[in-house]
């Protein structure tokens, strides 16, 4: 099963424009980025088969004199990966583009600096799953092409960060937004719509699960309330103090109800909660006189004992 990045990567390989110099500069990341210059050629390489399809494809469109070499081997680490390659050689109309593959000439117009940063993702970029954290990486070995790609993003309204890692320099966005908006800018489409499908239900589960916290929070507390109520009804009792009618009624409607909050049970006797809740203040009162006494009482006995 392909992973959500690996989807995004598809989908963008599949998009070709019609303005040449927008496959120039989407080219020229690919190669900027994903491409090593060795004697008489650049050697691209990639895990993903749709991108290796594209460069050779936009090579071809581009320079159709080009002289070019594709393989395929199975990596060590994961023997089931393949890293597909391209050797261009500096041969012919593309032995000039490939020497110069100038960013800054290339990027001249916004939507050269959008083809662009496509380029660039496609040649070492990642997507978290929109189901998990919110985060887009582009990385390189290079600080000045990763520094670039911050400038690039930052001329389209984008807040990047760049930090290093391992031997990698990471030009990095992790607000849903961001996200959102540079996918859909690079022209994932069925990306996006996935993505805010994704956003939607997290934000839909993080509000129920904040409802259950709050109604968790509300049940303890009623639990607690009631328990304390018990408790001192229970002791009034034990010691047969005698309260008014009211309290009576209260302290009945507690016994035969436990479970119930102190909103339930006022309108089981049609009053008002704050009513309700100040006869119970009332009846706290009586029996924090009552194990007052009885504190006394012990502290006294202890001292006869001795």
């Amino acid at each position: 099963m392909s992973s959500y990045a690996d989807d995004v990567r598809d989908e963008l390989a599949r998009i070709f424009d019609d303005d040449t110099e927008i496959l120039r500069a989407e080219l020229a990341a690919l190669l900027r980025i994903g491409s090593v210059e060795v004697e008489g050629r650049r050697d691209f390489s990639n895990i993903n088969a749709a991108v290796v399809r594209k460069v050779v494809t936009l090579i071809k469109k581009l320079y159709p004199d080009a002289r070019l070499e594709v393989a395929a081997v199975r990596t060590k680490k994961l023997r089931r990966t393949m890293r597909y390659f391209v050797r261009i050689f500096f041969a012919g109309s593309i032995e000039n583009f490939l020497h110069n593959l100038n960013a800054r000439e290339l990027t001249s117009r916004t939507r050269y600096k959008i083809a662009w940063l496509r380029g660039a993702f496609l040649a070492s970029g990642t997507v978290n799953r929109p189901e998990t954290e919110y985060r887009i990486e582009i990385f390189s070995p290079i600080e000045s092409e990763m520094q670039f790609v911050q400038k690039t993003f930052s001329k389209l309204d984008f807040v990047a960060r760049i930090y290093e890692r391992g031997e990698n320099f990471v030009v990095y966005m992790k607000e849903g937004d961001s996200v959102c908006d540079f996918l859909g800018m690079i022209g994932a489409e069925n990306a996006v719509e996935r993505f805010e499908v994704a956003r939607n239900l997290k934000e839909v589960r993080l509000q129920v699960n904040r409802v259950t916290n709050v109604e968790l929070a509300r049940m303890d507390h009623a639990i607690e309330v009631a328990q304390r109520q018990l408790a001192d009804i229970r002791l009034l009792q034990s010691k047969k103090i005698k309260v008014r009618e009211i309290f009576q009624e209260a302290m009945e409607i507690r016994l035969k109800f436990p479970e119930c909050t102190v909103g339930e049970l006022a309108k089981k006797i049609f009053i008002t909660r704050p009513a309700l809740n100040q006869r119970f203040k009332k009846i706290h009162q009586l029996a924090e006189a009552e194990r007052q006494k009885i504190s006394k009482t012990d502290k006294n006995l202890k001292k006869v004992c001795k």
